[in-house]
């Protein structure tokens, strides 16, 4: 068991120390996959892991202090979960990266054993264009009424709620979060965003009684909106 464990700095600025310790795991074992070609789910490719077993590889952290921590990183729209296991009662998560923080996954492996890093050489010569593109947001939908309406939103939330996203990996991830409710489908999202302005809630819910079965009244929203 190594006694030293490396991270990028720029994780540990924004999600602190314990957060970029973690993200540098999932990473790099996300990226191996990757170059293995398996754990490949939905689209991306996803490491594996239980809390239990997380305490092992880090002896520092509780098994709690873990659950705690991929909570904590999840929640800010570093990394997502699921389940692909194959028995229904194993309930050990799933880990990958979100798409705005995704690309750091090029970063240098040659040396890295287990998710370690045995020299100090962990960040690619290429890496201020990779920090470039993490601040880039790839909206779902292309069309200028979504955009419009991503716009509004964001004004919508700043204005009513004092919140702002903080980072583009938080915006990335209600992003993400909208399209998944909506099933990627482009009418529905934004009936979902509409809706929320509509009803003064702070996030996005799959309530299809509330966005299809009820009637939406355009005449009040646009009147809340002109008064933004």
């Amino acid at each position: 068991m190594l006694d030293y464990f490396t991270f990028a700095s720029e994780d540990a600025k924004q999600y602190g120390v314990d957060g970029a310790i973690m993200l540098h795991h999932i990473r790099y074992w996300v990226a191996k996959n990757e170059a293995n070609d398996r754990n490949f789910h939905e689209g991306k490719y996803w490491t594996y892991n239980s809390q239990q077993a997380f305490a092992k590889l880090f002896p520092f952290w509780t098994a709690r202090k873990i659950g705690r921590l991929l909570t904590k990183l999840e929640d800010e729209g570093a990394i997502v979960s699921g389940n692909f296991n194959d028995k229904r009662y194993d309930r050990t998560k799933w880990f990958t990266l979100t798409n705005a923080i995704d690309n750091l996954s090029s970063m240098h492996m040659s040396n890295m054993t287990n998710g370690y890093v045995k020299n100090d050489s962990t960040i690619p010569d290429n890496y201020q264009e990779t920090k470039q593109n993490t601040t880039h947001i790839v909206l779902p939908f292309d069309s200028d009424l979504f955009k419009e309406s991503w716009t509004l939103w964001k004004k919508y939330k700043k204005e009513e709620h004092k919140f702002g996203y903080k980072s583009a990996v938080s915006e990335q991830a209600a992003l993400k979060k909208l399209s998944n409710l909506s099933n990627n489908n482009e009418q529905d999202a934004i009936e979902l965003i509409e809706h929320a302005i509509a009803q003064g809630w702070k996030g996005f819910y799959n309530n299809r009684t509330s966005t299809k079965n009820k009637t939406f009244d355009q005449e009040k929203f646009f009147n809340h909106i002109e008064s933004l």
